[in-house]
């Protein structure tokens, strides 16, 4: 079952995105779908933020995306080891 969300994200951003998903031949739903899916395995953010001004407006530290940081990776090693990884080529099945 899907459901239909809606945000404020500013235009210009949403713009920039869109343009992104484009070019990784993904939909905006796809982009954040996959990234709410990471969110939610990895109980934070699947990315370190590194140039976001706003961490403190979120209700996050530095030190919370250094943990979501280490998280992923030994996750990322976890899967490698198991065979798990593949080369993403541009294209989902």
């Amino acid at each position: 079952m899907t459901e239909q969300i809606r945000y404020r994200i500013n235009r210009d951003l949403v713009e920039q995105a869109e343009r992104v998903c484009e070019d990784l031949g993904l939909s905006p739903t796809q982009a954040v779908s996959l990234f709410f899916a990471q969110l939610v395995k990895l109980g934070a953010l699947p990315f370190r933020p590194s140039t976001f001004p706003a961490l403190d407006e979120y209700g996050a530290t530095l030190a919370d995306a250094d943990a979501a940081e280490g998280r992923a990776l030994k996750e990322i090693q976890a899967d490698r080891r198991a065979g798990k990884v593949v080369r993403f080529t541009g294209k989902l099945p």
